[in-house]
């Protein structure tokens, strides 16, 4: 249900938008279609994004968007430094402020800037900030939270038929890219698998040993090249699964940033990860995918799997829990009672579409 504007507010909604998404990477790809929805509907229309620094690139260059503004809470604008930002908001005279995922800070900051109408969640202890509240349960709802984030845009207006991620990849990104798959022995001809071991510590993992096994398989039995991303800070996973692959596993050495990342993804030909934002830039770019999931409530794939992708994903067959602990769980990491198998099998089948 959706609490509509006041009747000092009507009028309101005209020209210039500011849509607030400054959480992980996988979220703000999550949150692209919106402003998508926003420009389908308003025409003519400024569309500004406040991101966090590490996910400007996700929508750096997106066709339906204007500005890319940066939150840094733990620099310029910690503490008194979000009166900064809040002024820096204010000089744009924005008309609306969609915040995606909200904190009270965020909500603060949009009230601060005098942006006219704020859209928000209205469950939250803040919401009296928001002076567009949109009611809707994200935890349970068995939602998507891209469906859930284009219900957001909803309470302002914004509406489209249909979901477009228009990810957009500069042409530098796919020829350094084809540059180095061609290094190693990748032709545009052949196809080659992705798998991204890590999720940023998201949520519960498959284990390195595994990925490593799986690569293996795919390797000697399909005989198709696998290629492993990660970040900088994720070298030693990236180690374990090439040490446990008997087979040569090609590491993506050289790719630097999401945009590289994400023309690597587009080239393949299937990306296995856990859930983590890599998987989500992979469904962007259309690329097919294979999802590992574990069984936590807040981190279903009903919310936060590939988008409209079921026969996508795999999860433990365990019992759902509220919390992951470990210590008292019979099955340890239940994560491991997902078999090598059941994942090479599934890669085959998508690999001979």
């Amino acid at each position: 249900m959706i609490a509509g504007p006041s009747s000092r507010e009507e009028g309101k909604i005209n020209q210039r938008f500011l849509v607030v998404r400054t959480d992980r990477i996988g979220d703000v790809v999550l949150s692209t279609p919106v402003l998508t929805a926003i420009k389908s509907s308003y025409p003519g229309a400024y569309v500004a994004m406040l991101v966090r620094e590490y996910t400007r690139e996700v929508v750096a260059d997106h066709p339906d968007l204007d500005e890319v503004i940066i939150d840094d809470p733990n620099g310029c604008h910690r503490g008194f430094g979000l009166w900064r930002l809040a002024s820096q908001l204010k000089e744009h005279r924005f008309d609306v402020a969609l915040v995606l995922h909200p904190t009270f800070r965020l909500a603060f900051l949009c009230w601060l800037a005098g942006i006219p109408v704020r859209a928000g969640s209205g469950y939250r202890a803040y919401s009296f900030l928001f002076n567009r509240k949109i009611y809707q349960h994200r935890k349970n709802s068995g939602r998507h939270e891209l469906d859930l984030n284009l219900e957001m845009a909803a309470g302002i207006g914004a509406t489209i038929d249909r979901v477009q991620f228009k990810f957009h990849i500069p042409n530098q990104a796919e020829a350094k890219v084809a540059d180095l798959a061609e290094q190693n022995g990748i032709s545009d001809s052949r196809p080659f698998v992705v798998i991204h071991p890590g999720s940023g510590g998201s949520a519960l993992d498959w284990p390195a040993e595994k990925f490593g096994q799986l690569a293996d398989a795919i390797q000697k039995t399909l005989e198709i090249p696998v290629v492993i991303t990660g970040t900088k800070v994720e070298g030693e996973l990236i180690d374990r699964v090439q040490a446990a692959a008997s087979s040569p596993v090609l590491r993506a050495e050289g790719i630097d940033g999401i945009k590289e990342l994400a023309a690597l993804l587009k080239r393949a030909s299937l990306v296995v990860a856990n859930s983590t934002g890599p998987l989500h830039i992979a469904v962007a770019v259309g690329t097919e995918v294979i999802g590992l999931y574990c069984p936590i409530a807040p981190c279903l794939p009903e919310r936060w799997g590939p988008y409209h992708r079921p026969n996508s994903v795999i999860m433990p067959p365990v019992q759902l829990c509220e919390k992951c602990k470990p210590d008292r769980c019979e099955h340890g990491n239940c994560m491991e009672l997902i078999t090598v198998q059941q994942v090479f099998e599934l890669a085959r089948e998508k690999l001979n579409k």
